[in-house]
């Protein structure tokens, strides 16, 4: 039987008294979205420090919606300054940014405390992702949180210009492996190059992790996103070599612990091999990237994580935060707690 380990998570509020420190440092990004400035205002205090980094997606498209995007920018900006208590550092570095200025930025926050918070609900996964890596690394980080904040009403085209499917840096495999028994792909609301991960590598069986239970009118696109994987899979069936290709993981979207825990059953405690496409929610996204972490800690086999990284972001990404009984829908997890990693395999 297997045995499920307690991972404390929560309303952000709540996490933060658990760990009873009183300052921290929060990572976060500064988009286009309310919400990624109303996620910090709500969980930060007078005595924490803020990295709010700008993000600019490569000047792609008409000079209008360049000004659109300024607006937006300058908007969150005073939201921050105005209802912001804590001590703001400015930020701006393009999406292309390399590892050594993600790594830099994460080495400051953990200097200004040994408690950070990373708040990912803005952040591009070509940045959250060597974030975790960099501050379960960092023997300074004593305390990780991440933070997502939900959004209430999405637009129809999220992204545009999507990259070629690529590994996301740090988390590529090393051992020349190109066949795995399972492939991890969270269901979103756009393919975006998806199916191009079976190009060389090869995997015994697709595991589509289905966020449960969905609401309208996520509902329907999470449907066609696998009703285009579906018709992939059957009109070229040399994608995947199992005889049963496509299995389904119906999951709680918001419970990081659970789908750790489910690609950790399935992979046999990460004794079968696996390669992870993070789309869908970002709770999903966060599971797949401390299991490629663990894994490695453990002296597993490497999990590579590849993802099509969008060039452009849309300015209408979420209209609002979501609130649940007149609150931010916000989660916090836990991820270092002590200095200890809480989600080791």
């Amino acid at each position: 039987m297997q045995s499920f380990k307690f991972r404390p998570w929560g309303r952000p509020s709540w996490l933060r008294a658990k760990y009873d420190e009183e300052k921290w440092s929060f990572i976060a990004c500064h988009g286009f979205e309310k919400r990624s400035a109303k996620s910090v205002v709500a969980s930060t205090t007078s005595s924490d420090e803020v990295f709010f980094i700008r993000i600019d997606d490569p000047l792609l498209g008409q000079t209008e919606e360049q000004a659109e995007r300024e607006r937006a920018y300058s908007t969150n900006l005073e939201i921050m300054t105005a209802n912001c208590s804590a001590n703001i550092h400015q930020v701006r570095e393009p999406l292309k940014a390399s590892i050594d200025t993600i790594r830099t930025i994460c080495e400051r926050a953990g200097a200004a405390s040994g408690n950070v918070v990373l708040d990912i609900t803005s952040l591009p996964k070509r940045w959250f992702f060597p974030m975790v890596r960099f501050l379960v690394q960092n023997p300074d980080v004593l305390n990780l949180q991440v933070i997502y904040t939900k959004g209430d009403v999405h637009a129809e085209a999220l992204s545009v210009n999507p990259e070629t499917l690529r590994v996301l840096p740090t988390f590529m495999s090393e051992d020349d492996r190109d066949d795995h028994d399972f492939a991890f792909v969270g269901v979103g609301f756009h393919t975006h190059s998806m199916m191009q991960l079976f190009g060389d590598d090869k995997a015994m069986s697709l595991q589509l992790l289905f966020p449960f239970p969905p609401g309208p009118p996520g509902i329907h696109r999470n449907w066609k996103f696998v009703q285009e994987v579906e018709m992939k899979v059957q009109r070229d069936d040399s994608l995947l070599e199992g005889s049963d290709p496509i299995s389904y993981l119906h999951l709680d979207s918001m419970d990081v612990s659970q789908t750790f825990d489910a690609i950790k059953i399935v992979t046999e405690g990460g004794d079968r091999t696996s390669v992870m496409a993070p789309y869908g929610p970002k709770p999903f996204s966060l599971a797949m990237c401390l299991f490629a972490i663990a894994s490695e800690r453990s002296g597993k086999a490497e999990v590579p994580v590849y993802y099509s990284q969008p060039q452009k972001y849309a300015v209408n990404y979420t209209n609002d935060v979501a609130l649940r009984h007149d609150t931010l829908d916000s989660w916090a997890y836990a991820v270092k707690k002590d200095g200890k990693f809480i989600y080791e395999l």
